[in-house]
């Protein structure tokens, strides 16, 4: 079965697509701002699954209306469960959608079966600092020149001029995010629908008041449910956050794919279906 569909969900139209049978579970994208492009993770799971995924409000399919915060983000995955009929789901997420998993089982942990927290930042926010870093070191001289150069120009540019700066930033950030440079034509491209930069400022913003809240730090530590930590070996976001943030949960598996960056499925696409199948199906 596989079905999309436009729903109202807690004041805004979201897109949905479903499919699948079995354990129910939803998938968040990462930006925030973008929109949904983990069919390939549906589908290794599909035949165990009933998987739902979804634009978030403010980009992509869905509707552009806020507010956008992380909240109110958390709120509209509820809405799904709820509307679904879902006594319980398994929340995953890729990159920022990984964020919002752990948000939602924090706020909602009875109604969460299990998280995947797929190649995203944790819990610290000095991990911003050692990324950038990182990035910069991937790419070559030249690159790196162009990209602080740009870096330096967005900061007076306007209109136009300033969304010809962002999209090509997003292009030499792009180059960083895969172990084989081969494989950045296979990466989601972003230019299908609508891409929310006001979405992804302020919902970024905010997330990274809910990252340096002590009580929310605390209260992701004391997550009772599984806790699958999926990431790339050779993702500029630093690893050694996520091994960290795994160390402190009760019942978590870290999971570190050779040989491949931000996007390790599309890398490495039989190794993260081996680790994502063995950890849904001791929830069936």
């Amino acid at each position: 079965m596989y079905q999309e569909e436009m729903l109202q969900i807690n004041g805004v139209r979201l897109w949905t697509a479903i499919q699948g049978a079995g354990q129910p579970m939803v998938l968040c994208h990462g930006g925030p701002g973008s929109y949904d492009y983990l069919a390939p993770i549906a589908d290794m799971t599909a035949d165990l699954c009933q998987v739902i995924r979804y634009d978030q409000r403010g980009s992509g399919r869905s509707q552009p209306v806020g507010p956008y915060d992380v909240s109110t983000f958390v709120e509209d995955l509820e809405g799904l469960r709820k509307h679904f009929n879902f006594e319980r789901w398994i929340v995953g997420g890729h990159s920022w959608g990984a964020g919002l998993a752990l948000a939602y089982a924090v706020k909602f942990p009875a109604r969460t079966i299990a998280v995947l927290h797929i190649a995203g930042t944790g819990i610290d926010d000095r991990w911003h600092d050692e990324y950038r870093g990182n990035r910069l070191n991937m790419l070559s001289e030249s690159e790196r020149e162009e990209y602080e150069r740009l870096r330096a120009q967005r900061e007076l540019a306007e209109d136009a001029d300033g969304e010809r700066i962002l999209n090509r930033l997003r292009a030499l950030s792009r180059m960083t995010d895969v172990f084989d440079p081969n494989q950045v034509d296979n990466l989601p491209s972003f230019d299908d629908y609508f891409v929310s930069n006001e979405a992804n400022e302020k919902v970024g913003a905010d997330w990274k008041h809910y990252t340096t809240d002590s009580k929310f730090q605390q209260s992701v530590y004391n997550l009772s449910m599984p806790v699958l930590f999926l990431h790339g070996a050779c993702d500029p976001r630093p690893v050694h956050f996520i091994e960290t943030l795994a160390a402190q949960l009760r019942r978590s598996t870290f999971a570190s794919i050779p040989e491949s960056g931000h996007y390790p499925w599309i890398e490495k696409p039989n190794e993260v279906k081996t680790a994502l199948r063995q950890f849904v199906v001791d929830f069936i």
